[in-house]
């Protein structure tokens, strides 16, 4: 017994390794001071441990040790499972109430394992060694009060590093003290606390709550000294005094909103607005869509409408935790998703006057929205109503017009039950719809889309996965032609805009097989996300956009096409054809301008061509972080409200 090691040596070598390997693997930043800093992190945690395993009897310590050390590389192995279809941390929210839905993707779930399979052996091989051998090596007996007195000690001092620590690491808003206490961005904290620690900041946020600091260094410097072309420009801006707001408000996060809101760049009008003002409006966020499906055989529809009127060289679609949920959240909405709720879902019960069936609905239109699925699927039919929006699923009216029985649905049915709803109406209208037919699995035995047009993709000279893809956005592309058939035989083609943008890149899809037809590398941290946004009417003249935009670019782009009276600071999106420099803002808050690339977790920027200044960046990493903490606290203040827009 004399030759057994303690525990302590146990959890020291298992939670600094499974760290390492996490950041290795996923946060690929080992080699830095901060994996210093996750080591010290995790002292705390290795004493926690062994006095947990150490305090018992020899039969309880074993039991515990299994339990405790089994459960920890569960929690690992499943973060990088998910890392690898979300591009995060899943929070402790998906746990308590996404376990079904996860199970719905246990396919992809077992086809990403197998393809990281060797994560799992580095990290699972040596842990199966410690439970064979763990008799021989390690003295389970309970320790006697000079080892606890010593744990203690140790757990104190690594405290007191951490705070001294934490306390040096202030300035800059991404330093480590505003990680921990005033901003929620779980991959960057990661980098610097462990896999472990965030895990923790989450559990404790989720049940006590938690609101983001807003940085409020200005980043519009000559903001208080207009140009002289700002005296003939108009913008969309309402008539907000900001400044009685913030003299009369006395809670200092609505006071900061509005400091930040009254200084924040608004968006210009320009020679689109207004184009299509009173004109019908369809706009469809499409399941998995991406560049890959457009085909000019395969999906003739779909590549004309990519290839006619707008066409948007630089279209980002990042995902977000809440894939679909979040990927629509910011489509409809122009806000950034808060990381650990559902934010779409947690919309419902804030005031949404800028959401776009209540903004059509002021103008006079009839308003609808559509989805093929399950119409209670994240509380959609809460969250679809409060931005306006008469709603039908399957399970609330839709599946009386189509076959809901199918896994996915038709798009192409959804289209067929749905347009008679609105398409003869004497008022304009505005429809949204959300499709399913392009969702995971892509093979043709469990999904139903693929195996319906199976014999399209039959000869191509792609993976199965691949030819199942294309073959679920054959159905996506059905289903747009007899949209545009049945606007043309209504006589209002012509004066209808369709907007088709995705929820997410087809994560269903490995890089390899996304690289297979791909014109962009989708290994790049970046690429991947690079994809198509479809704005469409017959009657614009071809014209290309080569800025870069995304996502929440969207929505204030259609409300200045419609000539809709909104206030474009108070959303985090820019009308595309607006003068403001647009920045993509994937989910870890790296970002792309059109003067280059940002990685915020290894702070590495790659410039398009021209020199860069360290300032610029620093500009741009502040305003992420000021869009990321104003959607934040948007959707915990009910800020709308508080401004009194209606």
């Amino acid at each position: 017994m004399k030759n057994k090691f303690k525990l302590v040596l146990w959890w020291t070598i298992w939670i600094i390794y499974l760290e390492i390997i996490y950041k290795f693997f996923i946060i690929k930043n080992l080699f830095t001071i901060n994996t210093l800093s996750v080591i010290l992190f995790s002292i705390p945690w290795i004493i926690l441990l062994t006095i947990i395993t150490s305090i018992f009897s020899e039969k309880v310590n074993k039991i515990l040790t299994f339990i405790l050390s089994f459960g920890i590389t569960l929690i690992t192995l499943a973060q990088i499972v998910y890392y690898n279809f979300y591009n995060s941390m899943f929070s402790f929210l998906s746990l308590t109430t996404g376990t079904g839905q996860v199970m719905q993707f246990y396919e992809m779930i077992i086809s990403v394992i197998l393809r990281i399979w060797y994560i799992f052996v580095i990290i699972i091989v040596p842990y199966v060694l410690f439970l064979i051998f763990k008799n021989k090596i390690f003295d389970f007996r309970r320790n006697n009060i000079k080892y606890f007195i010593g744990y203690f000690i140790i757990l104190v001092f690594s405290f007191i590093g951490i705070v001294i620590v934490v306390n040096k690491s202030n300035s800059g808003f991404y330093s480590l003290k505003r990680l921990i206490f005033k901003t929620h961005a779980p991959m960057l904290t990661i980098d610097k606390t462990g896999l472990l620690t965030m895990e923790a900041i989450d559990i404790e946020r989720y049940f006590f709550g938690f609101t983001e600091e807003v940085y409020l260094e200005p980043t519009n410097k000559d903001n208080d000294e207009p140009k002289e072309e700002e005296k003939v420009i108009e913008y969309n801006v309402t008539d907000i005094d900001f400044d009685i707001k913030i003299e009369e408000e006395t809670n200092s996060k609505i006071k900061s909103m509005h400091e930040y809101f009254k200084t924040v760049d608004s968006s210009n009008k320009n020679d689109y607005t207004g184009l299509f003002k009173g004109k019908n409006l369809i706009y469809i966020t499409a399941e998995a869509f991406d560049t890959i499906a457009i085909n000019e055989k395969l999906t003739p529809t779909l590549y004309k409408m990519a290839n006619n009127s707008f066409i948007f060289n630089n279209y980002y679609q990042p995902l977000y935790p809440v894939s679909t949920s979040d990927g629509e959240y910011m489509n409809v909405t122009s806000l950034i998703p808060k990381e650990g709720v559902w934010s779409f879902s947690k919309s419902s019960s804030i005031s949404m006057p800028y959401g776009i069936g209540n903004m059509f609905k002021k103008e006079g239109y009839i308003t609808y929205g559509f989805h093929n699925h399950n119409y209670k699927y994240y509380n959609r039919h809460k969250s679809h109503k409060n931005i306006g929006l008469t709603y039908y699923g399957c399970g609330n009216g839709l599946e009386k017009k189509m076959n809901c029985k199918h896994w996915p649905n038709s798009d192409k049915e959804m289209i067929d039950g749905t347009t008679g709803y609105y398409i003869n109406s004497d008022s304009p209208f505005m429809t949204y719809y959300m499709t399913v037919s392009g969702h995971l699995n892509y093979n043709f035995n469990g999904n139903n889309m693929a195996y319906r047009n199976k014999s399209k993709v039959k000869d191509l000279k792609y993976s199965t996965a691949v030819k199942a893809y294309i073959a679920t956005q054959i159905e996506l592309d059905k289903a747009i032609e007899k949209l545009l058939s049945e606007l043309e035989k209504a006589g209002k083609l012509n004066d209808t805009l369709i907007v088709i943008a995705p929820d997410h890149y087809p994560y269903g899809l490995t890089t390899k097989q996304m690289n297979e037809i791909s014109n962009f590398d989708r290994s790049d941290k970046f690429e991947k996300f690079h994809t198509t946004l479809i704005m469409y009417n017959p009657t614009i003249e071809k014209t290309e956009v080569s800025k870069v935009i995304s996502s929440l670019d969207i929505l204030p782009t259609i409300y200045n096409l419609y000539g809709l009276r909104f206030d474009s600071r108070l959303l985090i999106g820019r009308d595309i054809f607006s003068d403001n420099e647009h920045i993509v803002i994937l989910s870890d808050r790296s970002w792309i301008t059109d003067k280059g690339r940002y990685n915020a977790v290894t702070k590495e920027f790659i410039s398009n061509g021209e020199d860069v200044s360290q300032e610029y960046i620093d500009e741009i990493n502040i305003k992420v972080n000021q869009k990321f903490s104003m959607s934040s606290l948007i959707l915990d203040n009910n800020y709308y409200k508080k401004l009194g827009i209606k």
